[in-house]
């Protein structure tokens, strides 16, 4: 596997906007230099040394100088940013082919809109060792599903809405399902909810919070609805699983009875 090399500082020569009409193709060309393409959205789609490349909305793609590229399949309407550029390659650096924080990439991106025809090279180079240095520093970051887990888990109790996903990590509502059902085989929603009720349920066990109380604290807006989900998930209401629990919590033969006094 090739990296962009940093031992060796890439150049920046040239960078513009793009955006594709529907069913256009790639060109068919062997470029001289190398070619950093953001896809800020749709689908970016060609054949580079005869594999086939697809850079979704979020992804950045490294197109090497001397290959052939040509557009097999039509692309779905992608609008980018790219910045050719003289650099070198190697076995460490930064992948070819990976993701980036849209937002983020759109500060360093108009900062370089803003330069005219009398900047220096040097505040070209610059702007752009800082996208570089971006892309390198979201090779460590967590992939779109392990983000929006993350948000699911630190804000279980909260209003979440499929509109606060699809703004988390720049996709669609569709997009959003897919990507999270793909790593953990259930939907957002599924996950969020089967989540609150692992905490029901711990507060069920560890606390004497009334168990009216307990769906609200978990992020339930109604009662009936945490009811029948906690019923239908454990086999047992709220009342009867902290019963049990109660019971199942003392030696046998030994019960516990709150109203009587030691």
């Amino acid at each position: 596997m090739e990296y962009l090399s940093f031992e060796k500082l890439p150049h920046y020569i040239f960078s513009a906007n793009r955006q594709f009409s529907k069913g256009e193709k790639h060109m068919l060309r062997t470029f001289n230099e190398s070619v950093l393409v953001l896809v800020r959205k749709g689908v970016l789609r060609f054949r580079e040394a005869e594999i086939d490349v697809e850079v979704k909305e979020g992804e950045y793609y490294i197109q090497k100088a001397g290959l052939k590229q040509e557009g097999i399949e039509p692309s779905d309407e992608p609008n980018y940013f790219f910045i050719h550029f003289k650099g070198h390659f190697s076995h460490n650096g930064l992948p070819l082919h990976g993701t980036f924080n849209i937002e983020e990439a759109q500060k360093i991106i108009a900062e370089i809109e803003k330069l005219g025809n009398t900047a220096e090279k040097l505040d070209y180079d610059s702007l752009f060792y800082l996208l570089l240095r971006l892309l390198r520093r979201d090779m460590h970051r967590e992939t779109p599903a392990e983000r929006l887990r993350n948000y699911l888990i630190n804000h279980y109790n909260e209003n979440i809405t499929i509109d606060d996903l699809t703004k988390l990590i720049y996709r669609s509502q569709n997009q959003v399902i897919n990507i999270f059902k793909a790593a953990y085989s259930s939907t957002p929603y599924r996950f969020l909810i089967d989540f609150r009720l692992l905490k029901a349920a711990e507060l069920l066990m560890a606390t004497d919070i009334p168990v009216k109380d307990v769906g609200f604290k978990v992020g339930f807006e109604e009662y009936t609805g945490f009811y029948k989900a906690f019923e239908k998930k454990y086999r047992k209401s709220p009342n009867e699983y902290r019963r049990t629990h109660l019971i199942n919590s003392f030696p046998q033969g030994i019960y516990f009875d709150p109203l009587i006094t030691v």
